[in-house]
């Protein structure tokens, strides 16, 4: 407790409590739209964005570092790639039939050589890697956390106003298209922010570990109540609980935070799951 409380207060730990900042507002997207994810159950579709927007980053670091063109902000080619690779498998899932899991993984696979490769020809290109593959929000700035604020509020706002739409879609599509709702519109508004989210997950658990972070809080969640609107508060209540308790722990046993509030998270999940 004693060294928590260090933690907590010592002008030396400053950087972990902007870790702890940026975790907590950082669960508030996570939360909401892993609900939607869990409920949907396109898991697969999240993990191919979160590719995809890992080869954004790699296309961005090689225009700042490789080719000079300091302006450009790898997040934010990220956050474009990811958004126009949510559209395209909307797309795709709406037109390509059987051969959806083909295309999808292909776009999985290629997003991620994409980055890699950049990263190969991108100057001390591959130096933080792994703090995109893994997070580490040790390394994030007051910039990092605004930007991570910004978009968090957007995820929240458009899953306020249009919840019970978004609900109908992950419940029942062919339902809500008969009742009138357009409902491949909704789902696809669904993927364009789990996009938005994914991006905002880079620097908390990395891009491998992204989907696990969608999923494990809303599903512990879902253990826990039937109604997806405690579901969606309930998960965001969890998602901040596993995250502060992985920074806690990586702390103090001086262990990499990404893959730390990623195991912390699948321990809380099976408790959950054997008490059911």
């Amino acid at each position: 407790m004693a060294e928590i409380c260090t933690i907590l207060t010592d002008p030396v730990y400053g950087f972990v409590r902007l870790a702890l900042v940026v975790s907590a507002i950082a669960s508030v997207p996570f939360g909401l739209v892993g609900t939607f994810v869990v409920v949907r159950r396109v898991g697969y579709l999240a993990g191919a964005i979160a590719h995809c927007a890992f080869g954004g980053i790699g296309v961005g670091l090689y225009l700042n570092r490789g080719l000079g063109l300091t302006s450009v902000d790898p997040m934010m080619i990220s956050l474009v790639v990811a958004i126009a690779c949510a559209i395209l498998i909307g797309v795709i899932k709406r037109y390509a039939g059987e051969r959806e899991d083909t295309i999808i993984g292909a776009i999985w696979a290629i997003g991620m050589s994409v980055g890699l490769l950049c990263l190969d020809k991108t100057p001390a290109g591959n130096a933080n890697i792994s703090s995109y593959l893994f997070g580490d929000l040790y390394l994030i700035s007051p910039a990092n956390a605004i930007a991570v604020a910004v978009l968090a509020a957007c995820v929240l706002i458009i899953v306020v106003f249009l919840f019970r739409h978004l609900e109908a879609v992950s419940f029942d599509e062919e339902h809500s298209k008969l009742r009138g709702l357009p409902a491949t519109l909704y789902f696809q508004l669904l993927l364009v922010i789990t996009a938005v989210t994914v991006v905002t997950m880079v620097q908390v658990v990395g891009m491998l570990l992204v989907v696990a972070m969608l999923t494990l809080p809303a599903a512990a969640a879902g253990r826990l109540t039937k109604h997806l609107s405690s579901m969606a508060v309930l998960a965001v209540i969890i998602c901040f609980v596993f995250s502060w308790t992985g920074i806690m722990v990586s702390v103090m046993l001086n262990l990499s935070s990404g893959p730390t509030i990623i195991v912390v998270a699948a321990i809380g999940y099976f408790i959950v799951l054997g008490k059911k």
